[in-house]
This record gives C-alpha cells, structure tokens and sequence, in this order.
C-alpha cells in the first residue's frame, strides 16, 4: 500500500487542502492561523463562516498569557488536549471536586455549572475555555452580571441542541458590556476539540515550546 508517512509533509497536505476549501477572507493573518487548525480538528472547511472573533481578542490572549493569568476550563478532554509543552502553570479545573459533586446533585443542576463557582477567586484576567457545557457558559456570564471580576477572554463553543447555541449567542451579545474578548462557534456546532484546537494555535503564536528539543 503507498501512502504518506512523514508528519510534517502529511500537515503540509493538510494545510494546503485547508487553505483550498475554505473561506479564510474574513479573517486576519493572525485570526487564520486560529481558524486552520480549527477547521483540521472538525473535518469540516464550512465550520469557518460559524467561528467569531471579538476585535481585540489574540491581543488579549497575549497579554494573559504575558501575565501568566490563570486558565480555566470546564471538560476534561479540553486539559488532555492542550500542548503542555506551551503552558507555564496547570490549567484549573474543580469538575471532580467533592463539595462540587454534591452541590451539582443537591441543588439539580450539571457539575460543570457548580464547577464555575469555584471560578471566582482565580478568573479575573485570565483565559476561560468551555467547549462542553452550555450550563457552564450560562452560569459564568450570570457571575460576570453579578459583577465577578471578568477573565480577559472566554472562548466558548459549547456544542448541541439544547441551549448551546442560546449560551453563545448571549456571551457575544454581551461580550463588550462585560469587558471580555471572545472567540465563539455559532450554532450547535462545537466541541471541546475545537476550543483546544484554538487554545493550542495561540499558544503556539504567543508562549514559546518549553520543553527541549
């Protein structure tokens, strides 16, 4: 059987055929080098006319990420997904903590959602990533209404067909009153593939590989 074998030429390929099928106009050179890997990790070159970039949302990366600004997210395979090599303290997660368990079955609602509250001391500044929960996106933006100290940027693309789409919608609607860059998947599309995909792109463009070569 012949087939390609090398890495980098099989990503070469990739990006070609990427870069072939897919809209890119609408987006900066910057915003580009989001959106590719983006499109990789979905199979799908129509996933781009559905992904929206606040103004000054890669600046914002940047200077959190500058800061070393905490980075917190609500699902799991967002944290096996992420390029540790890039990352320079652990990403935050309280999903499986106790108190959080028993609140989320006390109280009827996802453990992701109890999860946020746990958010508050460590947000302000930083970098949150949902890609799984809606309830989780929901919670957050009712915390940043109450007047919680904001994370510098949110990128959210929690997927499905109950609620996701009414989470993300609210978050862009209100992204500037609140005082947050954002980066969202329109629609029942999303995943946490795709809010890793984005966090491991503007790592690569901001916060150089720490490990050896």
């Amino acid at each position: 059987m012949q087939y390609v074998r090398d890495p980098e030429r099989i990503w070469a390929q990739n990006l070609e055929k990427i870069r072939e099928l897919t809209d890119l106009s609408g987006f900066t050179a910057e915003q580009q080098e989001v959106v590719i890997p983006m499109v990789y990790a979905y199979g799908e070159p129509q996933l781009a006319q559905y992904i929206r970039f606040s103004s000054n949302l890669i600046n914002a990366v940047r200077k959190a990420l500058k800061k070393r600004k905490n980075l917190l997210y609500d699902e799991d395979l967002i944290r096996y997904a992420l390029d540790d090599s890039r990352l320079c303290q652990e990403p935050m997660n309280f999903l499986h903590k106790a108190s959080v368990v028993s609140h989320a079955k006390a109280n009827r609602q996802t453990r992701a959602m109890s999860a946020v509250d746990c958010w508050k001391p460590y947000m302000a500044e930083g970098i949150v990533l949902i890609g799984q929960s809606a309830t989780a996106l929901f919670r957050l933006l009712e915390l940043l209404k109450e007047g919680v100290p904001p994370p510098a940027v949110v990128i959210a693309a929690p997927h499905g067909f109950v609620q996701a789409e009414a989470a993300k919608r609210w978050l862009w609607e209100l992204h500037q009153e609140l005082g947050v860059e954002c980066l969202i998947v329109d629609g029942m599309r999303g995943g946490s593939a795709l809010v890793a995909a984005a966090m491991n792109a503007l790592l690569v463009m901001h916060q150089p590989s720490r490990l050896p070569e």
